[in-house]
């Protein structure tokens, strides 16, 4: 189930990354801040209120029985050109099943169907496999990669794929 985020999700948030930091960190950079109760919070209430303005959509995942297991957000929203950056998440303990593949892919419809982009871009860490094989599994082209174009948690510069899924998706 994909809900927006609440401010009421900072334990569960906090619980689903703590399982999951091994995996995380380095190459996803908030790994580091959010694996800290003081933070999970705050983050929690920003992406609630981002959410109502419209300025970066962030849903999590739920399994029915009420375990976080993941998140996915539209950001970087410019529905001048029209396009958009998405981002996502799973538990290190849920992976392997296609779940990713099925609320990344509820994303994707939102953002063509309700927001009308036509360009999404998914930036994955080079060295997050998974990551970007979801994005080619989904459809994406691979344009290049970006050198040396952020700091990661651990604070080293790293290197992104950049994918994009441009037009309508057959999905």
């Amino acid at each position: 189930m994909l809900r927006s985020a609440s401010a009421d999700d900072g334990t569960a948030l906090r619980e689903a990354i703590a399982v999951s930091l091994a995996d995380f960190f380095p190459w996803l950079s908030f790994s580091a801040q959010l694996s800290d109760h003081e933070t999970m919070e705050p983050v929690s209430r920003l992406a609630q209120k981002s959410f109502r303005e419209g300025d970066f959509y962030v849903w999590r995942v739920w399994e029915p029985h009420g375990l976080l297991i993941g998140s996915v957000d539209l950001h970087s929203i410019n529905l001048d050109v029209p396009s958009c950056q998405i981002g996502y998440w799973l538990r290190s303990d849920r992976t392997g099943r296609g779940l990713a593949q099925e609320f990344v892919s509820a994303a994707i419809g939102i953002a063509q169907n309700v927001l009308k982009v036509e360009r999404i871009e998914a930036r994955c860490d080079v060295r997050n496999e998974h990551s970007w094989r979801l994005a080619e599994r989904l459809g994406f082209a691979f344009e290049g990669t970006a050198f040396c174009d952020e700091r990661d948690a651990a604070g080293e510069l790293c290197s992104h794929q950049v994918y994009a899924l441009v037009g309508r998706s057959p999905l």
